[in-house]
């Protein structure tokens, strides 16, 4: 029973040591695919296009994420496609076993440098997945950067009618900085001084105004 057992066990033992460095390989090319669809995703969701709004120190974590997906994807395709280096171990062999364990170990030394340039891989592609998460963080924390400058809205005569139930108003003309960021979206956001807005409480007061109410924009600078 024990030869029966023994002789079918260490066929395979032995055929998998020798395919052992092929093993390695074939790990290594699944973390590459899986590494490659997550820097798919990342470089779609941290392009410069999601993040132009976004203040410089985010947009710099969200280059810096992509450029270490993409690097551990090239270290992964590395260790899956590029040949070993030349294996120790002697080139003759006296008898049979000195075949198997030459066979043997330069199975294992493949093997063993196939693992070191995965584990290089995956310690850029934990890097890459850090600050990756810090990006997201930054995003969500820090929200849109402003850019704000000195100018004046026009509004319409109904709308000044209108607001100057809560700020001192001669005319149709806000002055104050403008939210240039703001244009882009339904409403055009104003700061205006204390004294003009808000019961003079010391602090600034924004406006939103809609942009249906907007007759003309005029700020300094470009």
């Amino acid at each position: 029973m024990l030869d029966a057992v023994l002789g079918p066990a260490s066929e395979a033992y032995y055929a998998e040591r020798v395919r052992s460095g092929s093993g390695a390989r074939a790990r290594a090319q699944a973390a590459q695919s899986t590494v490659t669809l997550f820097a798919g995703g990342i470089v779609a969701a941290l392009t410069f296009t999601q993040l132009a709004d976004r203040p410089l120190s985010t947009q710099l974590a969200g280059v810096g994420a992509v450029a270490l997906w993409l690097f551990a994807a090239v270290l992964y395709l590395r260790a899956v496609a590029q040949p070993v280096g030349a294996l120790a171990g002697p080139s003759h062999a006296r008898d049979r076993l000195d075949l198997l364990n030459a066979v043997l170990k330069r199975a294992d030394d493949e093997a063993a440098q196939v693992d070191r340039r995965q584990k290089h891989a995956n310690r850029v592609a934990m890097g890459a997945l850090a600050v990756s998460v810090l990006t997201v963080g930054l995003a969500a924390v820090g929200g849109p950067k402003e850019e704000k400058v000195s100018g004046a809205v026009a509004v319409s005569p109904a709308y000044a009618k209108s607001i100057r139930t809560v700020c001192a108003m001669k005319d149709e003309r806000i002055t104050g900085r403008i939210d240039k960021t703001s244009l882009a979206t339904p409403f055009v956001n104003i700061t205006v001084a204390s004294r003009g807005c808000g019961g003079g409480t010391g602090k600034e007061t924004e406006l939103v105004i809609p942009k249906s109410a907007v007759r003309a924009i005029a700020w300094e600078g470009e």
